[in-house]
């Protein structure tokens, strides 16, 4: 995970540890999904990993699948694994009844966003992620 976030250029706001993210997704109320993928040669070393989440369109009236987070390490980058991964994704989301799969890709991400439409997914130019977090989500949840 510190991997992406140094790609991603956002290892200041990375909080993840082993004890929050045992909570997050083996805890009594777990808050997302994931995949670690190892080579059949190396069980223990992870090359890549997914993370999801279930979401909701009120327009849709259904839960949505949410990809958190793709993560391939570079060596293991051009072999089909990140097409497996969405594939994956597509069929759970289907599977579960789902009315759609989305997610986000940082707009300096060429590569990212040429294989995303390559693999048929729309990049919604028109929507722009909102966020509230640290000082300024407690300043408006305590805000008269």
């Amino acid at each position: 995970m510190m991997e992406m976030a140094t790609f991603e250029k956002l290892t200041d706001i990375f909080k993840a540890t082993h004890d929050s993210l045992r909570a997050s997704f083996f805890g009594p109320q777990a808050a997302a999904h994931a995949l670690v993928i190892t080579p059949d040669t190396a069980p223990g070393a992870p090359v890549a990993y997914i993370m999801w989440f279930h979401n909701y369109s009120s327009f849709l009236d259904r839960r949505g699948l949410y990809l958190e987070d793709v993560y391939i390490s570079p060596a293991h980058r051009g072999r089909g694994l990140g097409g497996w991964v969405l594939k994956h994704l597509a069929a759970l989301a289907v599977e579960l009844g789902c009315g759609r799969f989305e997610w986000v890709v940082l707009d300096w991400n060429q590569n990212a966003i040429d294989f995303y439409k390559h693999h048929g997914a729309e990049i919604l130019d028109d929507w722009r992620v909102v966020r509230v977090t640290g000082e300024a989500l407690q300043r408006l949840a305590t805000d008269d």
